[in-house]
């Protein structure tokens, strides 16, 4: 494994805990700054809008930077926006200092994840993504734990404090292990995505929105699920999301080596896995056990799609920046649509149908994955995504 693909990890791990930590910091930042909850609530759907819009802007602006600056630079203002965080002086600045990080977000992963597949090869394309994106699902299980406690015991600005240290490591890391491209990250952006090919990325898009989005309907009421249906303690459901976080740990680490086996099969295999242990969920919802088997494997199979995702669409693009920044913003769509989606049952006093209701998304994704398959001779070859998106090399 090339050592510029762990830099790309470390970063991964410091932007997926500053997107989850927040959760748990809500009630001390809401007394702090003096506003509403429900306000500082904010500061989770403004990222989601950061790191889809933002993230695709930033990408568009930057599309004549090399690949390697852009990741130092997006990393680099990452870490600065997390300073400013943490000495806010108001409710506002750390609105706008968490969009501009979202928006890093959205660009890093975006070249990222080109950058980490050329660095691997076209025969190890979905690994090395699966990889840069494990600094995720770790982050779930060690950094965003570790945040809220940090932020329980020394206050809310100590995790942003810490964040931004771990951030400007992982630009450092960047900056001598990825190697220096003079192509440009984005020099096609705007016009690198065959219109022969179109078709098929609007299509592994959707999949990604549907597909991905359809595990959101419930994960987002998860807690409330364990603790009204299945009866778990606070306790319980504590461990229950440990659980989950290993799993997805695990699901993302299989995921990558199945979709480059599997490249046309991964993502349609997975999403009938997911209904399938989905619909198990909801019928074996009640009990103890059987429940914790269940969400084990949905956390597996959930996050197995991230890398087949990535690829999919990194592949219908033909290796464009652009298109695989439209994937990090599919996948925050598909959450942000499934919560709402979620939000209605629960409103309507349905709260027990929302894993049927997210095994039946997931089966939808199903036939619209295999609608586009790109043909054989669509799949990125050697060296294309420096050709096209300015890849590493």
């Amino acid at each position: 494994m090339p050592l510029a693909i762990y830099a790309l990890a470390a970063a991964g791990f410091a932007i997926g805990t500053t997107e989850f930590v927040v959760v748990g910091l809500l009630p001390k930042i809401s007394a702090s700054l003096h506003v509403a909850v429900s306000t500082a609530g904010l500061l989770v759907t403004g990222y989601a809008v950061g790191v889809a819009l933002g993230g695709i802007l930033l990408t568009l602006a930057t599309r004549r930077v090399p690949p390697r600056r852009l990741l130092i630079a997006t990393m680099s203002v990452f870490a600065l926006g997390h300073l400013v965080m943490a000495v806010s002086p108001n409710f506002a600045v750390l609105l706008v200092a968490r969009f501009v990080t979202a928006s890093c977000h959205g660009a890093f992963f975006g070249v990222g994840a080109v950058v980490a597949a050329e660095l691997m090869g076209p025969e190890r394309r979905a690994q090395g993504i699966s990889f840069m994106f494990g600094g995720l699902t770790v982050a779930t299980v060690v950094g965003v734990p570790a945040g809220t406690l940090l932020g329980q015991v020394a206050g809310w600005r100590a995790p942003f404090l810490a964040i931004a240290v771990v951030a400007a490591g992982a630009a450092v890391a960047v900056s001598f292990l990825v190697p220096a491209s003079d192509a440009a990250a984005g020099q096609e952006a705007s016009t690198g995505i065959p219109r022969s090919s179109r078709p098929a990325l609007v299509a592994a898009l959707v999949t990604t929105v549907i597909g991905w989005g359809s595990q959101f309907v419930i994960f987002s009421f998860l807690s409330e699920y364990l603790l009204r249906v299945t009866h778990f303690s606070i306790g319980g459901v504590t461990a229950m999301l440990l659980v989950f976080g290993i799993a997805s740990a695990i699901g993302n680490a299989l995921g990558g080596p199945f979709a480059d086996r599997m490249p046309r099969l991964a993502l349609p295999i997975t999403f009938g896995t997911l209904a399938i242990v989905l619909t198990a969920f909801a019928a074996l919802g009640h009990h103890r056990i059987p429940t914790a088997v269940t969400v084990f494997i949905w956390g597996i199979a959930g996050f197995a799609l991230i890398p087949a995702c990535q690829s999919r669409v990194m592949a219908a693009g033909q290796g464009s920046v652009l298109a695989s920044m439209f994937n990090i913003a599919a996948f925050n769509v598909g959450i942000a649509s499934a919560s709402a989606l979620g939000a209605l049952l629960v409103d309507h006093g349905h709260l027990g149908a929302l894993p049927l209701v997210a095994s039946a998304l997931a089966a939808i994704a199903i036939p619209v994955s295999l609608g586009w398959l790109p043909a054989p001779a669509q799949a990125v070859p050697a060296g294309a995504t420096t050709a096209r998106a300015g890849g590493v090399g």
